[in-house]
C-alpha cells in the first residue's frame, strides 16, 4: 500500500461516520474504526462475516435486499436502515447511501456504504408529523370557521367543515381585506381585535354583523398571533363563532324583559326579587316610591323593628325552602296605618330555587270595605252589637261547645220597660242615644268571652257560656241578669238634638233568662224560650227577672233569699258552734271538731252543707270563716284556763278561698293574741282540694302558720286527687280518714284496705291518723287494731251544742 493509500485508510478509519464494503455475497471486506466501535467488535472480528452473522434477521434481510438492489442495478440507493449499535435492544435509524463496486470487467460485484446515524432526527420528524396531524384533527373537529388574516385584516387562508358555516363563498373575502367585505363599523371591530392580539397576544369577544343570502348573521371572534420567524408579516388565526341564535335569543331576552319591566313597573303592587344570598336584584317603581331603592341591599339593612325585621327574614327563608308565604301585614306609612297583602315565593330555574320575590299589596281599601261590609252584615249600624244574625251563628256555637264541654249556659233577653213612650214624648233621636248607651251598659256587665247583641227594636240578648253545673249557672245567671237590671235602673243623660235640652231619662227592663247545657235544643227553641220568660217577668210587673223553668225560677228565688239571709246571719249572730268530740283507742277525749251551724230566726238549725256553697260563691265564707276561728280560739282560751280541759285540741275547718286570703296569717296571729289561745291546741283541716292549685305557696302558707304552734289535720283523706309527691312535703301533723272508707270497712274489702293502707302511710312519714264517722263497736275494734290510735264519730258523741259537749266531757271522764 502506497503512502497515499496509507493516508486515505487512516482518514476513512477517522471518519464520524460507518464506512463499509461488501462483496457481492454480503460479506464485509472493510469497516472503518466508528463502525467496529459501534458494533463493539474488532476489525478481525467484522471482516469476513456478513450481516446476518451480526445483526437480528430482519434487519439483516432489509440491509441485503439493498444491497442487491445496488447490485442488480448497478446504482447507488439512499435508504434508511435499522441496526442495533452495541445494546441489541437499541435499535437506530440510520440513513444508507449505498454505491456499486465494479470488477474489471465492468460488472458490479459489491457495494460500498456509509451509514449515518439519524435516530434522533427521525424522532424529532415523526413528533412532528405527530402535532401537523393532531392540529389538523382538532381543525377538522372545530365547529367554527378558522381564519388567517394579516394585520390588515387580509384573509390569507381559510378553514371551514362546511361552507354554510361563512357569512359568504370564499370567493367574496379569500385574499380581500375585512374593509372589503364588512360594513365599516364591522371591519373596524375586527381590526381592533387584530391589533389588540398584536399588541397584547390576544383577544376574545369582538362581535361583528354580516349580510347573507340568509339574512344578518352575528359572529364572535377570538384572536391569536400565528407564529412566524423573522420579519415576516405578522399573521393572526382568527376563530370565527356564529352566534345568530344567541343574538336573536339575547333580543327575545330583552324584549321579554322590558315587556316584563313594563308590566311590573306598573302593576298596582310592591314588587322585589332576591338572590340566594338575599341581596335585592330587582324592583318595580311601587317599590322605589315606597321604600326608597333596595338594589343591592339586603333585608337586614332595612330600617326596621327588631320585630318586623324578624318577620320579613323568617318570610324569607321559608321561601328559600320552597314554599309560597301569604300574610297580611300592616305598617304605618306617613302616620296613617296600611295594611298589604304579601306574597314570598321561591324562583326556581330548572326545579331548583335560585333566588325569591315578593309581591306587596295595598289592601287597606279592602279591608276597610270587607270591615263595612261585614258590619253591615252581622253588626247593629247603631249600636255596634252584634245583630240577629251573628247572635244566632254565635248561639249555634255556645250550644255545640256546652254540650261537648259539659258546661252549662244562659241566654239572657232583655226588653226595654216603656221604651215607646220615650220615643212618642222626646223623639226618636232621644230613643236612638238611649239605645247606643244600653248598649254600653251591657258590654260592662257581661264577662270576656259572653256576647252581648241587639235583635231589633228595643230587645237585647245576652249569651253566657260556661257557668258551672246546673245550679251554680243558675246563681251566676241570676247574679249578672241582676247586674243587667241595676245598671239599667241607674240614671241615662240623654240629649234632645234640636233643642239642646238635657233628658234625665229613668229606664227599667224585663229579662227572661233560660239555661242550655247537654239537652239537645236548637238556637231558635232557645230564643222562644227566653222570649217567654221575658213575657213573664214583663207579666209580673216589669223590671224583673223571670226563669223559663218554674222550678229554676224558684230555685233563683230562694238562693236570692238565702243570700240576703246569710248577710244577715253575720249581722244577728246567728251562726253558732257545735262539738264533736274525738278520743283515743281508750276512748279518753282527746279534742274536738268544731262544726258551724246557722240558726235561722225561721227555718231553724241548718247544716253547712245548706248554705256553704252559696257562701263560697259570693265570697261571704271569708267573714263566716273569720267568725269561726274567732269563736274557736275565745273557747280554747277557756279550757286552756281549766286543768281538766287544758289538753283538748279543736279542729277547725278552713275553706280554700279563705285560706288562700293574702292576710289569712297575720288574721290568725292577731286571734291568738287577743284571745289567749293556745296555738299548739289549734287544728286546721284542710281537705285536698285545697293543695291542688299553687301547692308551692300552700306549703309557704302552711310553714308560716306551723312557725305559730298551728298544727294541721288534712281532712276527707283519699277521696281527693292531691299528689303524694307533694303530701310527704305538707307540713301536717294528721291525716283525716274519710267516714265514706269508715262506713263500710266491715263489708268492703276495698275499703278495709283502703283504711289499712292509709294508717300504713300515716306511720311510714310519722302523721297521726284520725277515723271519722266511727258508729260501731266492730268498726272501732277494726281500726284499733290496725293501730288506729284517735276516733270521731256518733259511737262516741253527735255533734252538739258547748253546754251539752262538756256534760258529755264530764261523763267521759268518769
Amino acid at each position: 500500500m502506497s503512502d497515499d493509500s496509507g493516508r486515505l485508510r487512516a482518514a476513512i478509519d477517522s471518519l464520524q461516520a460507518c464506512i463499509y464494503t461488501k462483496d457481492a455475497d454480503g460479506r464485509y471486506t472493510y469497516a472503518n474504526d466508528l463502525a467496529c466501535a459501534l458494533l463493539n467488535l474488532r476489525r478481525d472480528e467484522v471482516i469476513g462475516r456478513c450481516d446476518h452473522d451480526l445483526f437480528p434477521a430482519e434487519l439483516a434481510d432489509a440491509a441485503r435486499a439493498n444491497d442487491l438492489r445496488v447490485i442488480e442495478s448497478g446504482e447507488p440507493i439512499v435508504a434508511e436502515e435499522y441496526f442495533p449499535f452495541g445494546d441489541p435492544a437499541d435499535v437506530r435509524c440510520c440513513l444508507t447511501i449505498k454505491q456499486p463496486l465494479f470488477a474489471a470487467d465492468g460488472r458490479a460485484d459489491g457495494v460500498a456504504g456509509i451509514t449515518i446515524d439519524i435516530d434522533a432526527r427521525k424522532r424529532r420528524e415523526q413528533q412532528v408529523v405527530s402535532l401537523k396531524n393532531e392540529l389538523a384533527t382538532l381543525i377538522h373537529a372545530l365547529p367554527d370557521p378558522v381564519f388567517e388574516l394579516d394585520l390588515e385584516g387580509r384573509c390569507l387562508s381559510y378553514h371551514a367543515r362546511s361552507e354554510d358555516l361563512l357569512a359568504a363563498s370564499p370567493a367574496a373575502f379569500l385574499g380581500k381585506t375585512v374593509r372589503e367585505v364588512l360594513e365599516r363599523e364591522e371591519a373596524e371591530s375586527v381590526l381592533q381585535a387584530l391589533h389588540e392580539a398584536h399588541e397584547t397576544g390576544r383577544s376574545m369577544g369582538r362581535q361583528f354583523k354580516a349580510e347573507s343570502r340568509q339574512g344578518t348573521q352575528w359572529f364572535e371572534i377570538s384572536v391569536a398571533p400565528k407564529s412566524t420567524g423573522g420579519d415576516d408579516m405578522p399573521s393572526f388565526i382568527v376563530l370565527s363563532r356564529k352566534i345568530t341564535p344567541r343574538k336573536q335569543a339575547e333580543q327575545t331576552l330583552r324584549e321579554r324583559e322590558s315587556l316584563l319591566r313594563a308590566v311590573v313597573d306598573n302593576i298596582p303592587a310592591e314588587f322585589w326579587a332576591r338572590d340566594l344570598q338575599g341581596r335585592c336584584i330587582m324592583e318595580n317603581a311601587a317599590t322605589v316610591a315606597h321604600w326608597g331603592s333596595l338594589l343591592g341591599s339586603r333585608v337586614e339593612d332595612a330600617e326596621a323593628s327588631p320585630e318586623e325585621l324578624a318577620d320579613w327574614l323568617a318570610s324569607n327563608r321559608r321561601a328559600y325552602a320552597g314554599e309560597t308565604v301569604r300574610k297580611e301585614v300592616a305598617c304605618d306609612i306617613d302616620g296613617e296605618r296600611r295594611v298589604f297583602q304579601c306574597v314570598v315565593a321561591p324562583i326556581r330555574v330548572g326545579g331548583e330555587t335560585v333566588g325569591i320575590c315578593g309581591f306587596n299589596q295595598d289592601i287597606t281599601e279592602r279591608k276597610r270595605h270587607e270591615e263595612q261590609i261585614h258590619q253591615l252584615a252581622f253588626f247593629d249600624p247603631l249600636t255596634r252589637l252584634p245583630n240577629r244574625r251573628l247572635m244566632l251563628d254565635r248561639l249555634e256555637h255556645a250550644l255545640i261547645g256546652s254540650a261537648r264541654r259539659h258546661q252549662e249556659g244562659a241566654l239572657l233577653l232583655i226588653d226595654l220597660d216603656h221604651f215607646k213612650d220615650l220615643n212618642d214624648t222626646h223623639g226618636h233621636e232621644a230613643g236612638d242615644e238611649l239605645l247606643m248607651k244600653v248598649a254600653a251598659r251591657l258590654r260592662l256587665c257581661i264577662r270576656q268571652g259572653d256576647t252581648a247583641a241587639r235583635l231589633g227594636g228595643d230587645e237585647f240578648v245576652v249569651i253566657l257560656e260556661d257557668i258551672d253545673g246546673v245550679v251554680e249557672g243558675l246563681v251566676q245567671a241570676n247574679a249578672i241578669a241582676g247586674k243587667i237590671r241595676d245598671e239599667l235602673n241607674r240614671p241615662f243623660h240623654l240629649m234632645r238634638r234640636a233643642e239642646g235640652e238635657a233628658i234625665t231619662y229613668h229606664c227599667s227592663a224585663s229579662i227572661g233568662i233560660t239555661l242550655f247545657g247537654t239537652q239537645d235544643i236548637s238556637a231558635s227553641e232557645l230564643l222562644r224560650r227566653a222570649d217567654t220568660a221575658m213575657y213573664q217577668a214583663k207579666a209580673a210587673g216589669r223590671n224583673t227577672l223571670c226563669f223559663f223553668d218554674p222550678a229554676m225560677q224558684a230555685a233563683a228565688t230562694e238562693r236570692a233569699a238565702l243570700h240576703a239571709d246569710l248577710h244577715r246571719a253575720l249581722r244577728d249572730r246567728q251562726f253558732e258552734l257545735h262539738y264533736q268530740v274525738q278520743v283515743d283507742e281508750k276512748r279518753r277525749p282527746i279534742g274536738a271538731e268544731a262544726l258551724l251551724r246557722w240558726r235561722h230566726p225561721a227555718r231553724g238549725l241548718i247544716c253547712p252543707s245548706s248554705f256553704i256553697g252559696l257562701a263560697e260563691e259570693t265570697g261571704l265564707i271569708v267573714p263566716i270563716g273569720i267568725w269561726v276561728l274567732r269563736t274557736a280560739c275565745i273557747q280554747l282560751a277557756a279550757w286552756a284556763a281549766r286543768p281538766e280541759a287544758a289538753h283538748l285540741r279543736l279542729a277547725v275547718n278552713v275553706s280554700a278561698r279563705q285560706f288562700r286570703q293574702a292576710g289569712f296569717t297575720d288574721q290568725l296571729r292577731e286571734l291568738l293574741a287577743a284571745t289567749g289561745a293556745p296555738a299548739d291546741r289549734l287544728k286546721l283541716e284542710l281537705t285536698e282540694s285545697t293543695l291542688i292549685e299553687d301547692a308551692e305557696a300552700v306549703v309557704e302558707r302552711m310553714e308560716e302558720l306551723r312557725a305559730l304552734g298551728i298544727r294541721f289535720s288534712l281532712d276527707d283523706f283519699g277521696t281527693g286527687y292531691s299528689s303524694l309527691a307533694y303530701l310527704k312535703r305538707l307540713p301536717l301533723s294528721q291525716l283525716k280518714i274519710d267516714q265514706s272508707f269508715v262506713r263500710d270497712v266491715m263489708s268492703d274489702a276495698n275499703d278495709a284496705a283502703i283504711v289499712e293502707t292509709i294508717l300504713g302511710l300515716g306511720g311510714s312519714l310519722g302523721l297521726s291518723v284520725i277515723a271519722e264517722g266511727v258508729e260501731s263497736e266492730d268498726q272501732f275494734a277494726f281500726l284499733t287494731a290496725r293501730g288506729c290510735r284517735e276516733h270521731q264519730g256518733y259511737l262516741f258523741g253527735r255533734p252538739m251544742a258547748l253546754r251539752d259537749f262538756e256534760a258529755l266531757l264530764a261523763v267521759l271522764h268518769d
